[in-house]
């Protein structure tokens, strides 16, 4: 999606694993934590990385691997 709209940023974020009702109440980070990489990617600016996966604020290692016919 990336490679076709190459006018907007498509990206995906892991917020890793939060502290929520989901969770039993027993993640490693606390709710607002987990947000910070959603806020941080909903407000890259327009020359800001697309077609990445965000582990909460980081670019995650494998998401710059290129897959043949994709």
């Amino acid at each position: 999606m990336a490679r076709r709209y190459t006018n907007i940023l498509v990206n995906c974020v892991s917020p890793g694993y939060v502290i929520t009702d989901m969770t039993y109440q027993i993640g490693n980070i606390s709710a607002d934590e987990g947000a910070k990489g959603r806020v941080m990617a909903a407000l890259l600016p327009d020359n800001g990385p697309s077609g990445v996966c965000f582990n909460q604020t980081q670019i995650a290692p494998f998401s710059s691997t290129v897959l043949p016919g994709f």
